[in-house]
């Protein structure tokens, strides 16, 4: 179901893109899209396709070419009159009319998602992407790339690179002061995984079991890292941002070096050791450069369920 929205997202997205484009076209010229569906109706697929390239060789100035013309009807073929045969003939023909164009691997990409082909579909996306990244295109650059990424990473989880953490935690915590222990407090928190939004979501608590403030945490595929927003129920400062890449060291080691920049327009990047003893038991330790550039303990905390 939720492959299923997604289709009719991006096929909202491919119709604003076609008309926009066939607008600025001569209004006498006829959409090859419409041609070739109306040809695949009457007699199949293979039909229509002959009759795709015939129009090409000989009546190519009364007709429409650009990518979203094949790629259009592909979905319409895969998602409406559910011919996946079909559709995959009319996804691979625009993949050879353009082959420097990224959106066509994408589109087929999907299409391999649909017949249930999860290793197939990822090494288009990748094509998708590697084509965008060179590309002197802006929506290539943007909306395509992002779209490419984001379900690659969907794939390949990296959105759920952090469900380790979901639970109820009990939080011991220090804070050190120059590198010497300062204070000690305990708290909890409570972790989930939202797939709404596809993001992490971490209630804080202090000792006396009242709200210590929220954290969300979402994958950002374009980056390769992960955004942090943070809301205090005390401090009335908005909404607190922050980006945090994130290193495996091991199964049960990470390193995630996190950015934001402060009140006063100060570029912050502090270090986070994570180490995973158990499903129930962490260690989480935080560090920023001191004055001298080495990286000093600001924070370390104990973490149980």
């Amino acid at each position: 179901m939720k492959q299923r929205k997604q289709f009719k997202w991006i096929m909202s997205l491919v119709l604003i893109c076609f008309f926009v484009t066939t607008n600025a076209q001569d209004t006498e010229k006829k959409s090859i899209g419409e041609a070739v569906y109306s040809e695949y109706q009457k007699n199949g697929i293979d039909k229509a396709l002959k009759m795709y390239k015939t129009a090409k060789m000989k009546n190519s100035d009364k007709y429409v070419w650009t990518e979203w013309e094949l790629n259009r009807i592909g979905y319409v073929i895969m998602n409406e009159d559910q011919d996946l045969d079909a559709a995959e003939k009319v996804f691979k023909l625009n993949m050879e009319e353009y082959p420097t164009a990224a959106n066509p691997y994408d589109s087929y990409a999907d299409y391999l998602l649909e017949k249930g082909q999860t290793d197939e579909a990822k090494e288009y996306f990748k094509k998708s992407i590697a084509i965008a990244e060179k590309s002197d295109k802006e929506d290539e650059q943007t909306r395509i790339m992002s779209a490419s990424k984001g379900k690659l990473a969907k794939l390949e989880k990296k959105d759920k690179q952090l469900a380790f953490l979901q639970g109820d935690w009990k939080v011991e915590s220090t804070g050190y002061t120059d590198g010497k222990e300062a204070m000690t407090m305990k708290s909890h928190d409570k972790i989930s995984y939202n797939e709404d939004v596809n993001a992490l979501l971490i209630r804080h608590f202090n000792a006396q079991n009242e709200s210590d403030g929220i954290r969300m945490i979402a994958y950002d595929a374009m980056d390769d890292t992960f955004d942090i927003a943070y809301i205090s129920p005390d401090g009335m400062q908005g909404i607190e941002t922050s980006t945090m890449k994130m290193e495996t060291k091991s199964p049960t080691e990470f390193t995630f070096m996190d950015k934001y920049v402060s009140r006063t327009g100060k570029d912050v990047v502090l270090k986070h050791d994570l180490q995973k003893i158990s499903d129930n038991e962490l260690k989480w330790v935080i560090y920023e450069k001191n004055d001298a550039g080495e990286w000093q303990k600001m924070y370390a905390m104990h973490m149980t369920k």
